[in-house]
């Protein structure tokens, strides 16, 4: 049985903070719990500041901030006449904003499901399969291996990065 996607799943979003104040974790500029980092390393999205997120996470971010803008706009004290509990918001005015700090930029295909078998054929079949691929070794001895099966002179007592360097080029071996 194959299971349904949700079809933001794949979906990409431009987030903007177009305020003139820093979103802090305290306003809401969180996801799962953690703050979110913006561009400029602090753990906040600074003011004016864009970034490249996943739609769920931009869509939230968004929200949240929609929220800490009609917090800030709410009067101080209670209207005479106005009844206690009065929203701050209405949906339609909420989901306004949430949508003017976002903008849909792309939507990426959805990966093919790797087989047990294709991951284990890519763990067995040497990276030198594909001419383009760079060469990729766990270890020393890798190398070593490679360089004896290619009949490479070298020398046993140099570092791994030495020896990698006489795969990608081994007519400079002194």
């Amino acid at each position: 049985m194959e299971t349904q996607s949700n079809p933001n799943d794949f979906k990409v979003v431009q987030f903007q903070n177009t305020t003139n104040f820093d979103f802090t974790p305290e306003m809401g500029c969180m996801y799962d719990s953690r703050p979110v980092f913006g561009i400029s390393g602090e753990a906040c999205i600074k003011a004016g500041e864009t970034m490249t997120l996943p739609y769920h996470i931009g869509m939230l971010l968004a929200q949240n901030l929609a929220k800490a803008v009609m917090v800030r706009q709410a009067p101080v004290a209670d209207t005479p006449g106005v009844p206690t509990g009065v929203p701050l918001w209405d949906t339609a005015k909420l989901e306004s904003l949430k949508n003017s700090y976002i903008k849909e930029l792309y939507s990426e295909q959805k990966p093919i499901a790797q087989t047990e078998t294709d991951r284990l054929i890519a763990t067995v079949i040497p990276p030198t399969a594909n001419p383009a691929a760079p060469l990729v070794f766990q270890d020393k001895g890798d190398v070593l291996a490679e360089l004896e099966r290619r009949n490479i002179p070298h020398d046993k007592r140099k570092s791994k990065i030495e020896l990698e360097k006489l795969l990608q080029n081994p007519v400079e071996q002194k």
